[in-house]
């Protein structure tokens, strides 16, 4: 009796241990986080066909994907801090940082434009994947003076970003400055069927892909397949490392509301 009852009991555990698994499985994080952390997603080649039945048997075709990560944190005056809703409208004296990461290795730009156009540029370095950065280094945001709206760019490239560097002396275009580029993506909301060439996350803040090619303009290149997901602050965007071919720069365009 006593090895049945065992017996009985470890066939228990395992069905147990099974359904656990297959739970975990059900409640595995899916959309862009999934693919942030994993580093992988559906093949552009097969995106705007069907997807195959579930009796098919064909392997789902998958890419490397790049991206990246942010949150807003608000910092109080008592030292606590807590990360911001995506609805979040700012007042004068608030203070915030930003959280940003990326899942692939690159140079990391990050610049600040305030209401009146002026640029200053908070990161500006080679960073490894999944590595966190706060924004600004040991310091924060302020909102002071007139409400309007401060924009961060992030912007992650294979190579020395050229918009906030020398750029080397090339047939390529010259890079134009960060507000402009703002007001290249801005622009491209406008055009018919921008959103293939420009989207925008929960917080409504733009993911683009631009490239030196095409005067550092948003192209539609591989735009069609980003992947954004905004959830209790935490927000992502990627993309398949396909577009950012001929030296693109994944963009993120924040804007920041101060009433």
């Amino acid at each position: 009796m006593t090895r049945k009852f065992s017996v009985f009991v470890l066939c228990v555990c395992a069905m147990v241990a099974v359904s656990l698994l297959g739970s975990a499985a059900l409640a595995a994080p899916k959309g862009a986080k999934a693919i942030f952390d994993s580093g992988e997603g559906p093949s552009t080649t097969v995106s705007a066909k069907p997807a195959p039945g579930p009796s098919s048997g064909e392997p789902v075709s998958k890419e490397k994907y790049t991206g990246i990560a942010y949150q807003l944190v608000l910092l109080g005056d008592d030292g606590q801090f807590k990360i911001v809703p995506k609805s979040r409208t700012f007042r004068t004296g608030e203070r915030i940082k930003m959280l940003v990461r990326t899942n692939r290795s690159g140079y990391l730009t990050i610049v600040n434009i305030g209401p009146s156009g002026s640029t200053n540029v908070l990161f500006n370095e080679y960073v490894e994947a999944y590595a966190m950065h706060e924004i600004p280094k040991n310091t924060n945001f302020k909102f002071v003076g007139q409400p309007g709206t401060e924009k961060v760019l992030v912007m992650l490239s294979d190579g020395p970003n050229p918009v906030v560097g020398q750029p080397a002396v090339t047939a390529d275009a010259q890079p134009p400055t960060p507000p402009a580029i703002a007001s290249n993506i801005e622009g491209a909301k406008s055009v018919k069927g921008a959103k293939d060439i420009v989207v925008e996350d929960g917080m409504q803040s733009s993911f683009a892909v631009i490239s030196p090619k095409n005067n550092y303009q948003p192209v539609k290149a591989g735009m069609k397949d980003i992947v954004l997901e905004s959830s209790q602050g935490n927000n992502y965007g990627v993309v398949p490392v396909s577009a950012l071919s001929e030296g693109g720069i994944l963009t993120l365009e924040v804007k920041l509301k101060h009433r």
